[in-house]
């Protein structure tokens, strides 16, 4: 699928969303009850005066580039059991799309600030009855940074700006008055299991992070561009769906990470593991593992603040000696020596501490991952020698049953054939080899003269005349026969 058919796609599968979310909140989840959609013809108004503009007056272009719907939406309240009705929002929503991009065959990107004040200009021109109090433009490639910070006023007209992300969500950019209101759910076009999804995407993204360090909930939020308490509750429904997944908490931060072993079903009932916990019982090897795993996450995260510190004072040690080559006289490089010193003892002592980290990570390291592999083999049931020996025993015995069985078969089978049917049967097999054999020879021999009788010349032969019908004297055959007696 080619950009521009991509985009036609994102243009019929926005207006179709953004309709149907309309439709279903207004049962009872907006302040209107009532919501009427129509198209408009703005969107194919801008992308006719681009290509103008461009001097592009090819009809076929037109019908092929995608941003040309748009559609309005009235947003009624009812009054007197619908005998009148008040109009409490009108709504213009379409899609910008980067014509001049298009038309040059350039990878389209963001759009712009410009782009968006055109569009929003074409609205301060219509009569004040039908001029919008919300506008809704959505893109399928995003939008630049100056473009989203105009989302931040106020209006009018009210600016919602939804740009797609590159792992199927969107970034929603609208006033803060908005986003704190009901009318802030229309916008709202993900699913809960559509925000599930793309956060375990995120995960797997980083897994050796996952796998080791853990990822911080507010670099996962970041990552995902949801807000934080919406993303600890859905980390949270991941550990659920989950069962490998965990959260730990160091320094008051939350943490995702995955365990090498997952739990049982047995052991993931909380309830039962605190009763345990209660009455003093040893943990299962799935809780000795988590533990240790939440412990290796904590020492990794240690360790990775510490290779940022390590990372800025060795930076800070070029920086030193650069300054000290470049002095110019003894107490400039004096001054920098003892610069140099101090940082290289504090970056000795911290090398230090990043080594011992990294020894008690590979101590632990090393025991979760002897203890998973102990635990799986257990709870894996597999054959025991003795049982191996007697199957294999009973199928080899079995196989040698057979194959003198099927020895035994082909021996003694029984055919309806007689011998003088067999006799008989060779007889017309020879006949049928001996006439094919004449038939392959006689075609040769008739080819075979006609060469020669092409080289041999031809010679003059005497033609003998007929002989007479009657012998001479007119006598005939009858009357020559001597008479006897």
């Amino acid at each position: 699928m080619d950009e521009r058919s991509r985009q036609h796609q994102f243009e019929e599968q926005f207006l179709a969303q953004l309709r149907a979310r309309a439709l279903a909140l207004t049962r009872g989840l907006l302040p209107a009850d009532i919501v009427l959609v129509e198209p408009t013809a703005e969107g194919i108004e801008d992308v006719r005066d681009t290509l103008r503009r461009l001097e592009v007056f090819d009809r076929g272009a037109l019908d092929g580039m995608p941003g040309t719907r748009a559609a309005q939406f009235r947003f009624q309240k009812s009054h007197l059991g619908g005998l009148l009705r008040s109009t409490l929002v009108r709504m213009r929503a379409r899609v910008l799309t980067p014509v001049e991009e298009f038309v040059r065959g350039q990878s389209p990107g963001p759009i712009g600030r410009e782009q968006v004040l055109a569009a929003l200009a074409r609205y301060q021109v219509l009569p004040a009855s039908e001029r919008p109090t919300g506008v809704v433009l959505a893109s399928a490639t995003g939008f630049t940074p100056e473009a989203r910070r105009m989302a931040e006023g106020g209006g009018p007209p009210t600016l919602v700006l939804m740009g797609l992300r590159p792992d199927g969500g969107w970034d929603v950019d609208m006033p803060a008055g908005l986003r704190s209101s009901a009318w802030a759910r229309l916008f709202e076009l993900e699913t809960q299991d559509d925000r599930l999804r793309r956060v375990l995407h995120h995960l797997e993204q980083d897994a050796l992070a996952l796998d080791s360090r853990g990822i911080p909930l507010r670099e996962l939020s970041q990552r995902a561009g949801l807000p934080l308490a919406q993303t600890e509750l859905l980390v949270r429904q991941a550990c659920r769906t989950q069962p490998r997944l965990m959260t730990v908490v160091h320094d008051g931060q939350l943490h995702v990470a995955r365990s090498p072993l997952e739990q049982t079903e047995g052991e993931t009932m909380s309830i039962w593991a605190r009763i345990r916990r209660l009455f003093g019982a040893k943990p299962s090897v799935a809780e000795q593992v988590r533990q240790m795993t939440a412990q290796r996450v904590r020492l990794e995260q240690q360790r990775h603040e510490l290779d940022g510190r390590i990372g800025a004072l060795e930076a800070q040690e070029r920086e030193i000696v650069q300054t000290g080559a470049a002095a110019k006289t003894d107490v400039e490089r004096k001054q920098a020596a003892g610069k140099l010193v101090r940082v290289r003892r504090e970056l000795g002592r911290i090398r230090s501490q990043a080594n011992i980290f990294t020894q008690q990570i590979d101590i632990i390291g090393t025991h979760i991952h002897h203890m998973t592999l102990a635990e799986q083999g257990r709870r894996m049931s597999l054959p025991k020698a003795e049982e191996l020996t007697r199957q294999a025993a009973e199928a080899e015995g079995l196989i040698a049953e057979l194959s003198a069985n099927a020895d035994l078969a082909r021996s003694i089978e029984v055919t309806g054939e007689s011998p003088m049917m067999a006799e008989e049967e060779l007889a017309i097999m020879e006949e049928f080899k001996q006439a094919a054999a004449s038939q392959q020879s006689a075609p040769a021999a008739q080819a075979a003269p006609a060469p020669e009788a092409a080289k041999t010349p031809r010679t003059a032969t005497p033609t003998a005349s007929p002989a007479p019908a009657n012998p001479p004297g007119g006598k005939t055959r009858e009357s020559a026969k001597p008479e006897v007696g």
